[in-house]
């Protein structure tokens, strides 16, 4: 691998994959084993609950039928699958909503990042890290990687259509441009143990923390 830390911040790890190919897996992995962990799709989705201007612009943009109402009928937060219907296989539309979403995360990550200074490093978890250029935050970006007929078969058995996997995997880099970009790939195929795989990327991490340590 080849870090490119310089500053006094935790080491920041990127863990990316596409549709089903583990990096969840993965980070929850490194989370039991103590390492501090930020998912940013799950940070994108508690956005809308909290940052008004960000909700108020994309029910603007896409209509009120992508809101979720509370009890007094006050629009509170979006309908995740009709806002995916809105721009799954409509670039533009993903495009438009991207450039809302991406800096509120990015700001997201950042106010974390600061409560984690104890930290000597940190993953930052995003199915899009390459796509939204957030990889530029990171120090290091590890992808996840599967068969993409494997993953197909394991989104599908999470309940999702053929159509909706062939549009979010259509919406993502292509696995060897993330494996091209990336510093190390973990593969979760189903030969490769997952476990031994993580912990040697623990290790490596672990060591180049403790140079860096040693040497600020």
């Amino acid at each position: 691998m080849a870090w490119r830390h310089t500053s006094n911040r935790p080491f920041v790890v990127g863990i990316t994959g596409g549709i089903a190919a583990g990096k969840s897996t993965v980070c929850r992995m490194l989370s039991s084993m103590g390492v501090a962990v930020w998912d940013a799709d799950r940070a994108a989705k508690s956005l809308y609950r909290t940052d008004r201007d960000l909700l108020e612009s994309v029910i603007k943009h896409f209509g009120p039928e992508v809101g979720l109402q509370n009890r007094e009928g006050n629009i509170v937060d979006v309908d995740r699958a009709a806002l995916a219907k809105n721009v799954f296989g409509h670039p533009e539309e993903l495009a438009w909503l991207e450039s809302k979403v991406h800096p509120a995360v990015a700001h997201a990550f950042d106010t974390w990042l600061d409560s984690q200074r104890a930290c000597s490093w940190v993953v930052r978890e995003a199915a899009i890290l390459f796509e939204s250029n957030s990889d530029q935050g990171c120090d290091a970006v590890v992808t996840v990687e599967a068969p993409m007929a494997l993953r197909q078969a394991r989104a599908q058995c999470r309940g999702a259509s053929k159509v909706d996997v062939a549009q979010r995997m259509n919406a993502q880099w292509p696995s060897d441009d993330r494996i091209t970009r990336a510093q190390a790939t973990i593969w979760n195929d189903g030969v490769r143990p997952l476990l031994p795989q993580v912990e040697q990327l623990c290790t490596a991490v672990e060591r180049w923390a403790a140079w860096q340590g040693q040497s600020d």
